[in-house]
């Protein structure tokens, strides 16, 4: 059978599930993917803000010792990405094109590979977590919490990982209410457990920092084994995994990663950038570290139904691409940015306006206010210009390119962000020069990522993907 013939009856034997996607009303397949996925992605970073929340009630150090994990943590997370990044564009595509045995084989190996690459997160991770953070600047006190909660996450992160690869290749069939549903009750669970672990009840020992960290695996564990079994129990419309999935493909595996690597460096990026400020920040003090972290968390709250959005133009993109309709792709990656956009400059006007009682949230100490407002507020004036960046950077990466966002991110993160905040906190002798470089870097990002979509590299690159992919049956 010849490729050709194998694609027809790929389609045949496969019908799409979700039509709406690749047909009909661009604006409602948009909401009706953005809204699920929004919700989504708030719950997870819910996860987060709620650790933040308890944490920040333990003091400042406490509250510092947690920021720094989670730069650290964002470093791990990164290497998970690409994996994600790459299994997401293909098979958003094999579901397009209706090959439901090519994403079945694409999902098994993205499984694969996350539960390779936590193997080696967990064995550098656990026995080098206190140096990590000494190496960051952090103090004793800092360092003696933080060592505990890094440990932790580090040994776990396979349920993370798997977690994030399960709900990737369902969100690029376009499911978007499994993963939400199993979230809501990894939120849930994670609520009931942060108090009773960090300060101790019924029976429990007050455990601090570290107790935030167990009762967030626990919730993670939950949601991974759920999803564990929606794709090998056959609960699933679009995907029925076995054992025989899970041989190694390396072939495949290569694919991913050939486009997957280029989705981790563009978060190694955004995270050396991170550890740069952060380092830089740490000089001032621990108040200004906390503020830091704070306003860090609440911008990314703010901005986290981006990533709905910009998963949701990821999802149309990449099927309609492996559909053949690329002017509809084009479309979608457009209208998705454009509704995002709006959203997002209402939500700067809210952050402006009622930035300091959003700081004291997570920190009752009047110098972390005093510092954070600035920096909070510049997050605000550059929330349109990041909106549209995450949303497009998205829409590109669902057609298969990472490397032109790439280059993106490090023209503005390295490029300019990092020295423009050495100089301006250099000339004016304070942490503001920071923070001016935060927001007018994600201005300027903004524009590159919009220039970047115009160019249309990107869709040549999804076209050619495709053309690569048509015909091959899967496993």
């Amino acid at each position: 059978m010849d490729p050709e013939e194998q694609k027809a009856a790929a389609t045949e034997d496969n019908p799409n599930p979700r039509a709406w996607i690749t047909d009909g009303s661009v604006v409602r397949a948009a909401w009706r993917l953005a809204l699920p996925m929004t919700i989504g992605t708030v719950l997870q970073d819910t996860l987060n803000l709620v650790d933040m929340y308890f944490v920040g009630s333990l003091g400042d150090e406490a509250l510092a010792a947690v920021t720094m994990c989670g730069v650290f943590l964002g470093v791990v997370q990164m290497l998970a990405m690409g994996i994600v990044t790459g299994s997401m564009a293909l098979v958003s595509q094999a579901v397009g094109a209706r090959n439901r045995p090519r994403a079945e084989e694409l999902t098994a190996q993205s499984l694969l590979m996350a539960g390779a690459l936590a193997i080696v997160v967990a064995a550098v991770g656990v026995p080098s977590a206190a140096l990590l953070l000494q190496q960051q600047g952090a103090s004793p006190r800092v360092v003696e919490l933080g060592a505990p909660y890094l440990r932790i996450m580090c040994g776990s992160s396979i349920v993370m990982f798997l977690g994030v690869a399960f709900a990737s290749s369902v969100r690029a069939a376009g499911d978007t209410m499994t993963p939400l549903r199993v979230m809501a009750v990894a939120n849930v669970i994670n609520i009931v457990l942060d108090p009773i672990m960090i300060y101790g009840k019924f029976g429990t020992p007050a455990m601090g920092v570290t107790g935030s960290a167990i009762a967030t695996v626990i919730a993670m564990s939950v949601a991974c084994v759920w999803l564990a079994w929606v794709f090998f129990a056959g609960k699933h419309e679009q995907f029925h995994l076995r054992l025989h999935h899970l041989r190694p493909r390396w072939r495949t595996m290569w694919q991913m990663l050939a486009i997957g690597v280029w989705g981790s460096g563009q978060m190694l990026i955004r995270n050396i950038s991170a550890l740069s400020l952060q380092r830089l920040v740490a000089g001032y003090g621990t108040a200004a570290l906390a503020a830091y972290g704070a306003s860090t968390r609440l911008f990314f709250a703010m901005l986290m139904p981006g990533m709905g959005f910009g998963n949701a133009a990821a999802t149309m993109v990449g099927q309609n691409l492996g559909a053949h309709k690329p002017d509809r792709a084009v479309q979608a990656a457009w209208i998705t940015t454009g509704i995002w956009v709006a959203m997002s400059t209402v939500a700067g006007v809210f952050c402006w306006v009622y930035a300091a009682e959003m700081l004291r949230v997570f920190s009752n100490s009047p110098e972390v206010t005093t510092v954070g407002v600035p920096l909070l507020r510049w997050m605000a004036v550059g929330f349109p210009f990041t909106a549209a960046s995450v949303v497009l950077g998205r829409a590109m990466n669902g057609a298969g390119d990472t490397f032109w966002p790439m280059v993106l991110v490090a023209a503005s993160m390295l490029a300019i962000r990092i020295p423009m905040a050495y100089w301006l906190a250099h000339e004016w002798h304070n942490v503001n020069g920071v923070w001016v470089a935060v927001g007018i870097t994600n201005i300027v990002q903004g524009f590159f990522y919009a220039a970047a979509f115009l160019w249309g590299r990107w869709l040549v690159i999804g076209k050619r993907l495709v053309e690569s992919s048509a015909g091959v049956p899967g496993a």
